[in-house]
């Protein structure tokens, strides 16, 4: 196993930077994240964009603004590529954003989503088009079905039922409706839509006729001749090319709509026609009908359960109402591209971030095209989780968006060995044995058999096809293909591979040592079938079969199991095993790996000097509208690690009291009431330190009941998304409502010790709130958190932001010290912002190319301080930052006299930019007792 730092250091053999690519623009200076919504407009986002350049950020980093589903908070169920989101204002209200940008000196970095689309529902033309023809559908290419899928029977499989179908037909919740426009049918379950095939309109047509019968009548005429020459298209529909049969049914559907708008009557039989064909409840027989139309159509009808064993559409993750695109098509990437890349060579983009980049067929591939379409060095991100010890490929990007530094920053704030002793006394608590590899094991395992049990049996389809076409391999069972698969995901350490042709060489290795660890640990007594699977997916087939398989078989096998193991991974880490395990739910972090605990600082400057050389404009991000928690939150939990004693018994006095606030026996177990504790010292409102405020209890107390629904939800240990335990869950929020009651004895009890985490918390987030704007990368500042952010998990991190009070905070001109003593209005964190940013400003290159070097900080208690230098020609910058207070010093401040003999071994006449204080180093040295003598982090200019 690798150290730390020999993870830090991995490089190519030759030690060169893996990434060359040469930006064409200035890098982003910092971001500030923006999530747009109906709540949230474009123009709100203007109204606000004189504070955002008072405080210093050089570009707006905004959530998807194409058109998603209408009431989305996020963006990322994108119905419509072509439009931009008239819920956030429409093309206009993105132009007056666009132009207001400009005029405040500010660039615009994007968000895309190029993996999957929003569907369901009626607002997804493409997707209604698809539903409606099938693989005839022009957009059928869009989206990534498996027509072959064993099962489906060349159908679409759409699990969007509440019940079984046939429960769902015959109790009259599939209505057969006409269209309000263009001609057409349509099924209706609630606000999803269905279109039918109007092949498939003579059988309601002819009931109409029927209605009418009056052969004089020239809409009758009409009528039937539509209904003719669509019933003639259906017993020869190979009589047409695809394009030509769906173009002239189009043309007969215009023809209808004319007819029912020019003629009451036939609209009104239709109307009669369509209440016979929809059936009456109690009578099953009347139902047939409808049931021989759905028979005819393109897809299936199903119940959402179905979804987890027969679905045949690729979805983001686990979620039906996200389907997968195949932007690896040239065909789909311009259609899913144009508007984006329109307002890139107009100028009204200056930056673009790649969303779930793993999911793609090819990532690499995509981002090449992607840098070719908007020119050499355009500014372009992806949302990428690097595994421990995992590096980026050298794709033509600038980096990742910076989940990586988020942990390596966080790694640093802590005591380790506090951090282990910990997790000790929480499986004292819990009585949990298992280690976090075979527990993340287990979640992946129960993720593949329950969430992503179709995707797992297509992959397995595709294995036994091509094991089956050859003499070597064709005994090889199905059942064992699904163990071995199995065994093969559970045990890869990082999310995926990048195999398209030739395999490089970390391809390799993580595919060998993945196949190596499952046969050590398969119970299995032949390991064959798992180096058949290698040398599939390693391009060595012809050592284990006669002849090489058909190209297009290993391709889409290779393909589909890059495509699952990332998902399978994500969910089971990020949204299961994050919210079962909780030694310390600081480290629970997107990009995280709890079994940890934290980094030396030999890795932390090693992984900086890397980045620094390799990827020097990447993204640091510290909160996100992903991660599980504020970063302040986060920040108190991990000071728990300076007392682990104190914890302990913070621990169990928590379960003593938690008998008497619960009584129940269906209270929440001692694992879940762990996770609770924790969650509600991260997110203590200021405002509560002190005393009881009711109005900020009240709110407190239903944020974190939300919260715990959701949490134990996703643990999927006691109740479940799909199988909610209400009894659990109430018992979890009466907990909480126990606790979190004016007067309670928790309250009382656990006030100093959220008063005291909240102190050194502030401590740890002024020093991440440096290190994020003076370490090698773009600083991203998440919407709303240059104040605390003491934020609980989605949709929480998405409340709206009292920007009023943050701008009337930088017309503060109070001295730093004055801001540290009321530290819990949050202006110091902001002031710490603004000065550094505004340093960033006025000296560009020392902070996008400046060197990185370590500090060597000599001294009693240097071990509990880093620091580093940035250099760029004659400009230099220190950077001297606190890492653990220690004992009780945090409890006063400021820390200053705690540093006493530590020193710099530096000389020279320096400025604090945080401060504005001059401090001199004579032959001795620099004091830090003195460059820490007002705040915990000191940013050190040479005079």
């Amino acid at each position: 196993m690798k150290t730390d730092q020999e993870s830090a250091l991995s490089r190519d053999p030759s030690g060169e930077a893996r990434n060359a690519n040469a930006l064409a623009a200035p890098p982003p200076r910092a971001t500030y994240r923006l999530q747009f919504h109906a709540g949230f407009t474009f123009d709100d986002a203007v109204a606000i964009l004189p504070y955002l350049a008072r405080l210093g950020i050089s570009h707006v980093y905004a959530s998807p603004v194409q058109t998603a589903r209408p009431g989305s908070t996020h963006g990322y169920d994108i119905v419509d590529h072509t439009r931009i989101n008239p819920e956030l204002g429409g093309e206009e209200g993105f132009l007056r954003l666009s132009d207001a940008l400009k005029q405040h000196g500010l660039g615009l970095i994007l968000d895309i989503v190029p993996n999957h689309m929003g569907i369901g529902g009626a607002d997804n033309a493409w997707w209604l088009s698809v539903i409606e023809w099938g693989q005839l559908s022009p957009h059928a290419i869009a989206f990534d079905i498996d027509w072959e899928r064993l099962g489906a029977n060349g159908k679409l499989v759409l699990p969007f039922l509440g019940k079984r179908y046939g429960d769902a037909l015959e109790e009259g919740e599939l209505t057969l409706k006409r269209d309000e426009s263009g001609g057409g049918f349509s099924i209706w379950h609630f606000e999803h839509r269905f279109p039918i095939s109007p092949l498939s309109y003579p059988i309601l047509l002819d009931r109409v006729l029927v209605l009418v019968a009056d052969h004089e009548r020239p809409d009758y005429r009409e009528l039937l001749a539509i209904s003719s020459r669509l019933r003639a298209l259906s017993d020869n529909p190979s009589g047409a090319s695809p394009d030509g049969l769906v173009a002239e049914c189009e043309m007969l559907k215009q023809r209808l709509e004319q007819v029912f708008a020019e003629s009451p009557e036939l609209a009104e039989a239709t109307e009669r026609a369509l209440d016979l064909v929809n059936g009456a409840e109690g009578i099953r027989e009347s139902f047939d009908t409808l049931h021989r139309i759905l028979e005819m159509q393109s897809y299936r009808l199903a119940n959402w359960r179905v979804a987890a064993s027969d679905i045949n559409y690729r979805r983001f993750f686990d979620i039906n109402t996200l389907a997968g695109v195949r932007v690896e098509e040239p065909e789909v990437f311009e259609r899913t591209h144009a508007l984006i890349l329109d307002l890139v060579r107009a100028g009204r983009i200056q930056g673009l971030r790649i969303d779930h980049i793993d999911g793609l067929a090819d990532p690499e591939g995509y981002v090449r095209e992607l840098q070719a379409q908007v020119g050499p060095g355009f500014y372009i991100l992806v949302e990428k989780i690097l595994g421990h010890g995992e590096t980026l490929r050298p794709w033509p990007i600038s980096g990742t968006t910076g989940y990586e530094v988020l942990n390596l920053i966080d790694g640093i704030l802590l005591d380790r060995a506090g951090a282990a002793a910990i997790e000790e006394s929480y499986r004292e608590i819990t009585r949990q044995q298992d280690g976090f590899e075979e527990l993340l094991r287990r979640a992946k395992r129960e993720t593949l058999h329950a969430s992503f049990a179709s995707e797992l049996e297509v992959l397995v389809s595709d294995l036994a096809r091509l094991a089956h076409g050859d003499r070597r391999s064709r005994d090889y069972t199905v059942h064992a293909m699904r163990q071995v698969l199995t065994e093969i995901i559970e045990r890869l350490p990082v999310y995926r591979s990048y195999i398209s042709n030739e395999p490089s060489p970390e391809d390799r290795t993580l595919i060998e040592e993945t196949v190596a660890a499952a046969i050590a640990g398969t119970p299995m007594p032949d390991t064959s079938l798992h180096r058949f699977v290698a040398a599939l997916l390693l391009g060595e087939a012809d050592r284990m079969m006669t002849a090489p398989p058909p190209a297009e078989h290993l391709a889409r096998f290779r393909r589909r199991f890059q495509q699952l193991s990332g998902p399978v991974t994500a969910k089971s880490l990020e949204d299961t095993l994050f919210y079962r395990y909780g030694p310390l739910l600081a480290l629970n972090e997107v990009g995280g790996e709890p079994n940890h605990h934290g980094v030396s600082a030999e890795a932390f400057h090693a992984a900086n000097a890397q980045r620094h050389r390799d990827w020097p404009h990447a993204m640091i991000a510290t909160a996100t509208h992903d991660t599980k928690r504020g970063e302040d939150g986060r920040a108190r939990l991990l000071s728990l690690t300076e007392m682990p004693q104190r914890w302990a018994e913070a621990s169990s006095r928590w379960h003593a009291l938690s008998l008497e606030l619960a009584p129940d026996r269906t209270r929440p177990d001692a694992n879940d009431r762990q996770l609770i504790l924790q969650q509600m010292l991260a997110s203590w409102p200021v405002e509560l330190l002190e005393s009881d405020d009711a109005p900020q209890l009240d709110a407190f107390r239903e944020r974190m009941q939300g919260w715990v629904e959701k949490a134990l939800r996703e643990a999927k240990r006691k109740t479940s998304w799909i199988n909610p335990q209400e009894a659990y869950e109430q018992a979890a929020k009466y907990l909480i409502a126990g606790a979190l009651a004016a007067g309670s004895s928790f309250l009382e009890t656990y006030r100093p010790l959220a008063r005291d985490l909240a102190q050194r918390g502030m401590v740890r987030g002024l020093s991440r709130t440096a290190l994020k704007l003076t370490l090698p990368g773009v600083p991203d500042v998440y919407q709303g958190t240059e104040f605390w952010d003491l934020s609980l998990v989605d949709p929480d991190n998405r409340r709206a932001v009292d920007y009023d009070a943050r701008a009337r905070a930088l017309d503060d001109d109070a001295h730093a010290a004055a801001l540290l003593a009321t530290w819990p209005d949050g202006r110091i964190k902001q002031r710490i912002m603004t000065a550094l940013l505004a340093d960033r400003a006025a000296s560009p290159d020392l902070y996008a190319e400046g060197s990185y070097e370590p500090l060597e900080l000599r001294g009693e208690r240097s071990v509990d301080l880093f620091g580093f230098e940035r250099r760029v020609g004659a400009e230099a910058l220190l950077v001297i930052a606190t890492r653990i207070a220690g004992g009780e010093a945090a409890a006063a401040l400021p820390l200053g006299p705690h540093w006493e003999g530590v020193v710099l071994p530096m000389t020279g006449e320096w400025e604090d930019v945080l401060t504005g204080r001059r401090i001199i180093a004579g032959d001795a040295g620099l004091s830090v007792a003195d460059a820490l003598a007002v705040l915990p982090v000191a940013a050190l200019r040479q005079r």
